[in-house]
């Protein structure tokens, strides 16, 4: 993890995005977070690990399993095609 420095926009986007879309990332992220992060290749600073910690936190506290919001999500869209 880097020290100092700005927060990065389009790394954490791409890190939520892939947090949303990888259920193995999700399984590695969910038992070591930061090993999960140097494995997929994220060298966080100090400011965006607080702020990722903090949104995993309040998803945590507010009940949200993103392993089931992935799951539904491609249950809506499989009925919005028909399927």
């Amino acid at each position: 993890m880097s020290t100092g420095g700005e927060v990065r926009i389009d790394v954490l986007k791409r890190l939520a995005e892939q947090a949303m879309t990888d259920p193995a990332f999700r399984v590695a992220a969910r038992d070591d977070l930061i090993g999960a992060l140097a494995a997929f290749g994220y060298d966080l600073n100090d400011q965006e690990m607080e702020l990722v910690t903090h949104f995993r936190a309040s998803l945590d506290e507010a009940g949200i399993d993103l392993n089931l919001v992935e799951s539904l999500a491609h249950e809506h869209l499989a009925a919005l095609q028909g399927h």
